[in-house]
C-alpha cells in the first residue's frame, strides 16, 4: 500500500541550510486552465504533498488532479570508457521520495538567485516584460545535476548539465488546456562530450478528483484506477481513470513537440519517440544502476501496448508510469546547447484532447506566435449609493493580433459577481457587451466616454442592479473579430487580467454631517460574508466618510485600538481587518470610534460590536 510521501518538507529544510544556499522554490501555472505546479530542481507536480499547491490540477477549480510528479532524463555516453554510460534525472524511477536520494538528482541552481522568475505578455501584469515573455504567463527556473553542497546522491555520477525549464502558459480559448516546457540542457563539460543522447520524460500520470476520494486521496485507492495511452502521431502519452471516480473523468498526459536548433525548429517527427511503461513497485528497482536503466528502457526502441481495461484484465493491474523517450542525439560537445520541447496536455474526451495537442504542436511551429485576442483594459470601478460606475480605456482598440499582424479588436464586455474574485465560471453576470459597427456582430456601439474628473476620455458604464454594502468583482474583457481561416471563432481575453473587488459605498460627503457615519457588519462575526482567506483579510468597513478624515477605535475602558487615516476624494469608505496598532487580532467585545473631519474639525461618534 503506498504511503503519503513526506519528502517536500525534508527537501525544503535541507536545501536551505545547504552552505550554498540553494533553497527549492514552487510557483503554479495559473493564466489558463491547467494549474500545474513547477520547481527549481527539475521536478513537476508535488506528489500531492505540498499543501496549497496543486499537483496539477485540470480542469482549474474542479478539484481533479492529473499528475503525481513528473521530470526530465538525460542520459548519455561520456569519454571515460570506465564509466561510459549516465543518466541523469528529476526522477529516475518510482520510488524517489528524498531529495539527495539516489534517483533524484537535480538540485536548484546557486547562480539563479535561488528563484523561479515569472514574466509575461500582458500589459497589466506586474511580470509584463515585452522583450523576454513569450506566453501571458513564463515561469523561468534553474537547476544543475552536479553542484549538490554535501556531494551528490549515493550512486551519481553527474553529467554536468546546466537546465533552465521555462513554462508557457496562456488563456486563450484554443489552448488554454496546454503549458509548454521547454528544456535548455547545457553540457558544462564536467563529463566531457556527451554522444548517443536521449531526453525522456518520467510522469507518473494519475486522475482523481480530491472530492470524490475525500480522506482516502493520495493514498492507494487513488492510484489503482490508471489507464495509459499513446498516440503516436502526436507523439502524446495520456492517462485517464477507469470510470471508478466520476468526478475526475478527461485526460492528462504529455507530448513531446520538438527541438530548438540554433534558429531552426524541428518538429517531433524529425525525431524516433519510444513510449515505455514500467510497474509501480519499488522493491523490484532496488540496485539498478545507470546500466540497468540503460540496457531495460533507454535501448528500447518499439512502443509498449497501452495499459488499458484489455490489458489489466489479462496481464492483472501494474500500476502503470509513464515515460516518454526521444533520441539518440549524436553528440553534444562541451559547451553546447540542445533544447527539448514538450507540453503538459489535457482534455475533456478523445477529440478534445486532440485538437488541444493539436493546437501545441501549432504553437511550436509558429514559434509560440499565436492568434490572441486583444488585452484586457485598464479598469477602474467607483462607487456611490446603489450605483457603480465601470471606468476603462481604449487601449485594446489599437492592439495588433501577433499572428496576422492585423488590427482586430471588435467589442468590450463587462462583468460582475457576487463576492472577490474566482476563475471559476459560476457566478459570473453579463452586465453588457459593447461591439463596433461595422460588419461584424451585433453593432451595438461602443459606450459613451467620461468627459471630466480623474478618467475623463475613459468609457464609463453604471451598473445600478448592486446594492450598498455588498462585495462585487467587475472584470471588462475585449473580443476580436474571430479568424475562419484558422477554424478560431471570436477570442476573448481573459477576466483575470483586470478583476477588480470592492464593497459598494456612497462616494465621500462634502462633510461629516450630512449623513451618519455606518460600520458594517455590526456586530461583526468571524467569517463574515465580507472576508478574505486569512485573518489579515477580515473587513469592518466604516461608511459615509468625509473626503480627510481620522477614525480612533477604543475600547469602552478608552484604550486606544487603532488609528485609521482616510484621504480619498473618489471613496467615502475605509476598511479595518481587526488587527490593532500592536498588531494583535481585536477581541470580543464593544468598542468605541471617533470620526474626525480633518477638513472642518467636526467629529462624530458611533460603536461597534465585535463576536468571536
Amino acid at each position: 500500500m503506498r504511503r503519503i510521501p513526506v519528502w517536500f518538507f525534508f527537501a525544503f529544510v535541507v536545501l536551505l541550510a545547504g552552505p550554498l544556499g540553494a533553497v527549492v522554490n514552487f510557483r503554479t501555472t495559473g493564466i489558463g486552465n491547467v494549474r500545474l505546479t513547477v520547481s527549481n530542481m527539475g521536478m513537476l507536480g508535488t506528489s500531492f504533498d505540498l499543501p496549497g499547491y496543486p499537483s496539477c490540477e485540470y480542469p482549474r477549480e474542479s478539484g481533479t488532479e492529473r499528475l503525481d510528479k513528473a521530470g526530465i532524463w538525460i542520459a548519455a555516453k561520456v569519454s571515460d570508457p570506465t564509466d561510459s554510460l549516465r543518466i541523469t534525472s528529476a526522477v529516475t524511477n518510482s520510488a524517489t521520495y528524498g531529495v539527495g536520494s539516489e534517483g533524484f538528482e537535480f538540485i536548484p541552481s546557486p547562480s539563479a538567485a535561488d528563484t523561479i522568475r515569472e514574466l509575461s505578455t500582458l500589459l497589466t501584469s506586474p511580470y509584463y516584460a515585452p522583450q523576454d515573455a513569450v506566453s501571458e504567463q513564463d515561469f523561468v527556473a534553474h537547476f544543475t545535476d552536479y553542484l549538490w553542497p554535501q556531494g551528490p546522491p549515493v550512486n551519481h555520477r553527474p553529467l554536468g548539465a546546466d537546465v533552465t525549464l521555462t513554462s508557457h502558459a496562456w488563456s486563450y480559448d484554443y489552448i488554454d488546456d496546454v503549458v509548454i516546457l521547454e528544456y535548455t540542457i547545457v553540457n558544462t563539460g564536467l563529463a566531457g562530450a556527451w554522444r548517443d543522447v536521449y531526453v525522456g520524460m518520467y510522469a507518473e500520470l494519475v486522475s482523481g478528483n480530491e472530492t470524490f476520494w475525500g480522506d482516502a486521496f493520495a493514498t492507494s485507492p487513488f492510484f489503482q484506477h490508471k489507464r495509459l495511452f499513446y498516440n503516436d502521431t502526436l507523439r502524446l502519452m495520456y492517462e485517464r481513470n477507469d470510470g471508478y471516480d466520476l468526478l475526475a473523468q478527461g485526460y492528462g498526459g504529455f507530448q513531446f513537440l520538438g527541438v530548438i536548433r540554433g534558429q531552426e525548429w524541428l518538429p517531433a517527427d524529425s525525431f524516433q519517440t519510444v513510449f515505455i511503461w514500467w510497474p509501480w513497485q519499488p522493491a523490484n528497482y532496488q540496485g539498478w544502476t545507470d546500466a540497468t536503466w540503460w540496457q531495460n528502457y533507454i535501448l528500447e526502441t518499439q512502443n509498449y501496448p497501452p495499459m488499458d481495461d484489455a490489458y489489466v484484465q489479462q496481464n492483472g493491474y501494474p500500476d502503470p508510469v509513464g515515460f516518454l523517450k526521444v533520441g539518440p542525439f549524436p553528440f553534444v560537445g562541451v559547451g553546447e546547447t540542445l533544447r527539448v520541447v514538450f507540453a503538459f496536455v489535457g482534455g475533456l474526451d478523445d477529440q478534445h484532447l486532440e485538437s488541444n495537442a493539436g493546437w501545441a504542436k501549432r504553437a511550436f511551429l509558429s514559434q509560440y506566435i499565436l492568434p490572441a485576442p486583444p488585452p484586457s483594459p485598464r479598469l477602474a470601478v467607483v462607487t456611490d449609493h446603489g450605483v457603480a460606475r465601470i471606468y476603462f480605456d481604449d487601449s485594446p482598440e489599437r492592439a495588433v493580433d501577433p499572428n496576422t499582424g492585423e488590427k482586430d479588436f471588435e467589442g468590450y464586455r463587462i462583468y460582475r459577481r457576487k463576492g472577490t474574485f474566482t476563475t471559476e465560471d459560476s457566478g459570473w453576470v453579463l452586465v453588457a457587451e459593447y461591439d463596433k459597427q461595422d460588419d461584424v456582430g451585433y453593432n451595438t456601439g461602443l459606450p459613451p466616454r467620461a468627459v471630466d474628473g480623474p478618467y475623463a476620455g475613459w468609457y464609463v458604464v453604471e451598473d445600478r442592479g448592486v446594492h450598498d454594502g455588498e462585495v462585487y468583482t467587475y472584470a471588462v474583457t475585449s473580443f476580436d473579430r474571430g479568424n475562419p481561416d484558422l477554424g478560431l471563432s471570436s477570442l476573448e481575453s481573459s477576466r483575470s487580467q483586470n478583476a477588480t473587488t470592492i464593497t459598494l459605498a456612497p462616494q465621500p460627503t462634502d462633510r461629516l454631517h450630512p449623513a451618519p457615519v455606518q460600520v458594517f457588519p455590526n456586530p461583526y462575526r468571524k467569517s463574515s460574508p465580507l472576508d478574505g482567506p486569512t485573518p489579515f483579510d477580515r473587513k469592518l468597513v466604516f461608511q459615509n466618510l468625509p473626503r480627510r478624515c481620522r477614525i480612533s477605535i477604543y475600547t469602552l475602558s478608552g484604550d486606544l485600538v487603532k488609528v485609521i487615516e482616510h484621504d480619498d476624494p473618489l471613496k467615502g469608505q475605509e476598511t479595518w481587518n481587526l488587527i490593532t496598532r500592536y498588531d494583535q487580532e481585536a477581541a470580543t467585545g464593544l468598542y468605541l470610534f471617533v470620526v474626525e473631519d480633518l477638513e472642518t474639525g467636526d467629529r462624530q461618534k458611533g460603536q461597534f460590536l465585535i463576536l468571536k
